[in-house]
């Protein structure tokens, strides 16, 4: 993939975390339903288990791989590989990380901080999350969520 500006990395995340469900809705749709999965919030707030990329990787599914990866890679104009879509979650210490989410300004800046998410920064929301939380409302009532159970 070739280099972004923060504008564009930010307005890809957040495409890539409304992205999830679409693709998924196309995959997955001939499948029997499945019970409903359990939530993994990541720094920014998204739910990982949403994401096709996590999906794919916890299922080791590469047809699901093959599928994100080429409509990513039309969605974003990106050169996409299946074998890029590999995903442990956002919070995870595994090295299978999404590469956005390996370089996400915002999961470097809480892990530094060594937050569960950037609910529990005494500086939320910050410049940089509210240019995230801007092009991902879903997001944004995550943490909002958290913010009220602290």
């Amino acid at each position: 993939m070739g280099k972004q500006s923060r504008k564009q990395f930010l307005k890809t995340c957040a495409l890539c975390a409304a992205a999830g469900p679409v693709v998924l809705k196309g995959i997955l749709s001939a499948q029997p339903a499945e019970p409903e999965k359990p939530k993994m919030t990541a720094y920014c707030g998204l739910n990982c288990a949403e994401c096709p990329a996590y999906i794919a990787t916890q299922k080791n599914d590469d047809a699901l791989r093959a599928e994100t990866a080429k409509k990513w890679s039309e969605m974003f104009k990106a050169d996409i590989k299946a074998s890029d879509v590999n995903c442990d979650g956002c919070p995870t210490d595994s090295e299978r990380v999404f590469n956005y989410c390996r370089i996400c300004e915002i999961r470097k800046c809480a892990r530094e901080k060594k937050l569960a998410t950037c609910a529990d920064c005494p500086e939320y929301p910050c410049q940089k999350l509210n240019e995230f939380l801007a092009q991902a409302p879903e997001a944004k009532a995550a943490l909002e969520e958290l913010r009220k159970k602290k």
